[in-house]
């Protein structure tokens, strides 16, 4: 069934909740770092908007997905800020990591209202059908606003291109719907397991992309490592088979270098997916910086 949404959901209202989030922020961070000089109550987080956004998902009029996104946000900016304040209150003196790590929750939460906003407004930048993942549709932009972040602030993230292996092949085996069924297993094990505040995007055909937020290279590969072992020994029953099948992916991970553009994050986690894919599949391969020489090097080694 296609899905519907409000029109009732006007700019008005997510500006005003966006608006009334950063008020409460500003008034969360003035209690932590100087619990002496305000009131000692919580100020409580707005919750106006996610109690409508969840009634008009059980109406059909919203994605229950995207706003139950919208509701895990909300609930973990909630605790985080919760947990500081409790702390600074107990005479604990706040760092900026504790702070950052209230904002990063904000800004996840305020990314997800703009989307829902932008959902319900007919734009493309919605949900793909057979996953349940974002679509491409918007990938790039929203891509943009890390890299931004990251050159104003020095947040670091990664991008993962990641396809299962002989796609292809499995393609001649089965038709399209049963296709279809291996790609919303391979995605269900990838939002299972990824964090509330990343993103994940199908391109289609089983190729996926993932972008993992507050996370440099290292770190990134451990977790795509785990999907990867996530993804090979978890079975999928097709068509209401009792018969496991297996499949496997391979993984292209990229960390954006100073002076990078949008492309070139997303054909750097490619080229790695490809040497992935080269060695064999179902294996994790970070980018890495080459020079000209080293990479007509690796391409005539492809080729030997």
């Amino acid at each position: 069934m296609a899905l519907k949404y409000a029109s009732v959901l006007s700019g008005d209202m997510l500006l005003g909740d966006i608006e009334a989030h950063i008020e409460w922020f500003g008034q969360v961070m003035r209690m932590a770092f100087f619990p002496q000089s305000v009131e000692t109550t919580i100020f409580e987080i707005p919750t106006a908007l996610v109690a409508w956004c969840v009634d008009a998902a059980a109406k059909g009029e919203l994605d229950e997905t995207a706003v139950g996104q919208l509701h895990r946000l909300h609930d973990e900016l909630a605790d985080e800020a919760a947990k500081y304040v409790r702390a600074a209150q107990g005479g604990t003196e706040m760092t900026l990591e504790a702070y950052n790590a209230v904002e990063h929750r904000l800004l996840a939460y305020i990314q997800q209202v703009r989307r829902i906003g932008e959902d319900a407004a007919g734009s493309s930048m919605g949900l793909d059908t057979v996953t349940g993942l974002r679509s491409v549709a918007g990938m790039k932009n929203e891509v943009a606003r890390e890299l931004d972040r990251r050159d104003r602030k020095g947040d670091p993230f990664c991008i993962c291109n990641l396809e299962i292996d002989n796609v292809a092949e499995l393609s001649q085996q089965y038709d399209r719907r049963t296709m279809e069924e291996i790609y919303a297993h391979v995605a269900g094990i990838l939002m299972k397991s990824t964090r509330s505040f990343d993103d994940g995007y199908h391109l289609g055909r089983g190729e996926f992309v993932l972008c993992l937020k507050h996370i440099d290279i290292l770190d990134a590969c451990s977790v795509m490592d785990r999907f990867r072992d996530q993804i090979a020994s978890t079975p999928a029953y097709l068509d209401g088979s009792f018969d496991p099948t297996h499949v496997t992916a391979s993984f292209g991970v990229a960390e954006p270098i100073p002076g990078d553009k949008i492309d070139d994050i997303f054909n750097n986690a490619k080229k790695a997916l490809r040497r992935a894919q080269e060695g064999g599949g179902n294996q994790v391969v970070h980018w890495k910086e080459q020079s000209a020489l080293q990479e007509y090097a690796q391409e005539v080694s492809v080729f030997d």
